[in-house]
């Protein structure tokens, strides 16, 4: 099979289905009267939309359903972590990740997003990386000057090193399934993971370190961004907010 650059390339069509299913059955379980509303006409005979619009309502109604149940998601954290790895919507993914992060920890589900990306298949590991983005801490400064001079809030600074040991993990996951992979979209993802420098990883890590780099420069115009990242950056940043 011939692969691009394509979304659907490295889903294959299953990862719909099988996020779909696993929206049907806690939904069912939660809320079994709940239906989608059906769209009116000339969409409801576009397929296509049809699909995306369903599958975005069931997306954002269980959303609603965790994030008004705390305790019931942290009851059930086995059965709503694994729809977030097959979530593709990198855009609409949030609506799940939030209100789980929020009943379990960000402990919790940033670990299990981290042991995606070391055990799942190629395709559940992209979903991993692209929901770590909503998984990171944000870092809230008081100001610009104190954002130049890294000073963040004692609050979000303590939130972040609550979690700080995950990020070296998440860091050497995407790096070793970077270089395990010979599926450049798989790869262009995992790159955002990880960087190229040893001093961020043990010394037995340092030849998947030189092994992804062989790889990055084969390909530079691909991989600049990776090849340009000299820092960690898997927090996120807000300015001018308070801690509350």
């Amino acid at each position: 099979m011939e692969h691009d650059d394509t979304m659907h390339c490295w889903t294959n069509g299953d990862l719909a289905t099988e996020f779909e299913r696993r929206l049907d059955d806690l939904i069912a379980e939660a809320s079994p009267e709940w239906q989608p509303e059906e769209l009116p006409e000339p969409y409801r005979s576009d397929q296509r939309f049809r699909a995306y619009h369903r599958v975005s309502a069931k997306r954002t109604y269980l959303g609603d359903i965790l994030k008004a149940r705390p305790s019931l998601t942290a009851f059930h954290a086995g059965r709503v972590l694994p729809p977030i790895i097959c979530d593709e919507d990198v855009a609409a993914n949030e609506q799940t990740i939030h209100p789980v992060m929020q009943a379990v920890g960000r402990r919790t589900v940033q670990r299990y997003l981290i042991s995606a990306v070391e055990n799942e298949p190629d395709h559940k590991k992209v979903c991993a990386v692209r929901a770590w983005y909503w998984s990171q801490v944000s870092l809230v400064y008081d100001s610009v000057e104190a954002l130049h001079q890294h000073r963040p809030t004692p609050a979000s600074q303590a939130t972040d090193d609550e979690v700080v040991d995950l990020r070296s993990h998440y860091r050497n996951a995407c790096l070793a399934a970077f270089v395990a992979s010979d599926y450049i979209p798989t790869q262009e993802w995992l790159a955002r993971g990880f960087l190229l420098v040893k001093d961020y990883y043990p010394p037995t890590l340092h030849h998947l370190v030189a092994r992804a780099r062989a790889i990055a420069e084969a390909e530079p115009d691909r991989y600049k961004d990776l090849l340009a990242k000299n820092a960690d950056g898997t927090n996120m940043a807000q300015i001018g907010f308070t801690d509350d």
